[in-house]
């Protein structure tokens, strides 16, 4: 796995619309969990994996002041941020990798990520990364549903063509800690829509039949809470 190979295949993505439904099928549990993450007013946030842009916006309207950026290894999906970006919000967009973050030691106050860190192309590296840009005692909500207990989702690195981690929930405590993060918590956020009716079901790529579909939506998202040490 590159990172050039990562740019190459989110820059398809951006390029054929498929951003656009991201925020539809992940929006429920981000609002879930950003509304439980006590952010405070005038915290500046680290969006991992950005994409289009549009939880980064969110993060930066959660409370007075709060400042956000957004970074993406895929310059299209970065263009895509910019163009749905809107001057009254405190947030911006930059293209850069996981593993090689262009900020200084412990800028921010937080950070956030969804579906998105299963990427990293070397990930203890890049989880050493989010701790030196964190500030000591500084925490990390990471959000997802490629993990080895969401047994629904394995097809999905041969659908999209690219490798992905899949770690159990001890594997991403154990990464974490070994990155510098001294208290590590997890908890499964199901989407409060419910997987909906079975008649209404469209297969897709990657949920092939309603059984899958229903298990991934069952399980639920993985919300991973790493506290930086001090």
């Amino acid at each position: 796995m590159t990172h050039e190979l990562l740019a190459k295949t989110f820059d398809s993505w951006a390029h054929q619309g498929r951003h656009s439904g991201m925020e539809l099928e992940h929006g429920d549990v981000v609002r879930q969990v950003l509304a439980r993450m006590d952010a405070k007013p005038g915290e500046s946030f680290l969006d991992l994996g950005c994409g289009s842009g549009w939880a980064t916006r969110l993060l930066a309207q959660a409370k007075p002041g709060i400042s956000a950026i957004g970074i993406d290894v895929s310059p299209a999906m970065i263009a895509q941020a910019e163009s749905e970006h809107r001057l009254t919000i405190r947030a911006r967009y930059e293209v850069a990798p996981f593993e090689r973050l262009p900020f200084p030691e412990r800028k921010f106050d937080r950070a956030f990520s969804m579906e998105a860190l299963y990427y990293a192309v070397d990930l203890s590296k890049a989880l050493g990364e989010l701790a030196r840009v964190l500030k000591p005692n500084a925490r990390a909500d990471v959000v997802l549903d490629y993990f080895a207990e969401n047994s629904g989702t394995a097809v999905w690195p041969k659908i999209c063509g690219v490798n992905m981690h899949c770690l159990s929930q001890d594997q991403w405590t154990s990464a974490f800690q070994a990155a510098g993060f001294a208290a590590v918590e997890m908890e499964r956020v199901r989407d409060s829509r419910g997987p909906g009716n079975a008649a209404d079901f469209k297969p897709s790529e990657c949920y092939a039949d309603w059984a899958t579909w229903k298990a991934v939506k069952d399980t639920g998202s993985l919300w991973i809470r790493a506290q930086r040490a001090p």
